[in-house]
């Protein structure tokens, strides 16, 4: 996941080849060669585009916002939980919200079919009743989206799993309550700001995240989104997934 470096890597990795300063974000290496794509779901060029130049952007965009101010030098997530309360730093949110959930989506993916763990299959299953219907509810719920956004599966505080959508660069790390909870009822962000210390995220982990961003199928797809959903299923980490549910519940809510 993401870091940051005071120097580049390697001259061979384009992606970090624009990040100039000491303590500036930058992006993990992924666990594939972008090169060579993620066959059947995405061609050599989608991914080049989505880590070497969509990524590169994004996060020389939120090095840029940061430098001089009070979130310079934090870890991102730190960046996103603070600008989230803050109006003014709505731009900063946005590209540091999609900047992390763009590295997320492609940490959760291998160039090497897998078949998922029984462990965690079972673990799905028992909240959704199945493993199978799971996929059906992440998958209908892509399809739901109206524009662009994203389609999690998420843990909360209580182990419970659930899949949500969130749209543009909006991520469940800055999820609120809903409306059917009373104590939160009509909050503004006006109210936020009055009351800094008092949060009112619920605290959500993403496990499994899928873009729905019409930059990650339109090059591969075009409009068909079904088989772009549907292919995602033969490239998915499960390892990883794997991973992420045991942070959960060890006490790590950080998302990896």
């Amino acid at each position: 996941m993401f870091g940051l470096a005071g120097r580049f890597r390697s001259k061979a990795l384009p992606l970090t080849q624009r990040i100039l300063k000491a303590k500036l974000h930058q992006p993990a290496l992924l666990p594939y060669q972008p090169e060579k794509g993620l066959a059947p779901f995405l061609s050599a060029q989608s991914v080049d585009f989505l880590y070497n130049m969509r990524q590169c952007e994004l996060v020389n965009n939120v090095n840029r916002l940061t430098e001089g101010t009070d979130f310079e030098g934090k870890d991102l997530y730190k960046v996103i939980f603070d600008a989230a309360i803050d109006p003014a730093q709505t731009a900063l949110l946005n590209n540091a919200s999609q900047a992390w959930n763009n590295d997320f989506f492609l940490q959760s993916l291998i160039d090497e079919p897998q078949t998922p763990r029984e462990d965690v299959k079972r673990q799905i299953a028992e909240q959704f009743g199945s493993f199978e219907r799971f996929k059906e509810s992440f998958t209908s719920s892509a399809l739901a989206l109206f524009g662009n956004g994203w389609t999690w599966l998420v843990i909360n505080e209580s182990g419970q799993l659930a899949v949500m959508n969130t749209y543009n660069g909006g991520s469940p790390l800055t999820a609120v309550p809903g409306s059917r909870d009373v104590k939160v009822k009509g909050i503004s962000y006006s109210q936020v700001m009055r009351n800094r210390g008092k949060r009112p995220f619920v605290r959500l982990t993403p496990v499994l995240g899928l873009s729905m961003w019409q930059e990650a199928y339109l090059p591969d797809y075009g409009l068909d989104r079904e088989t772009y959903v549907s292919r995602f299923w033969d490239v998915i980490n499960w390892n990883v997934v794997h991973e992420r549910l045991l942070n959960t519940r060890s006490g790590s809510q950080m998302p990896r």
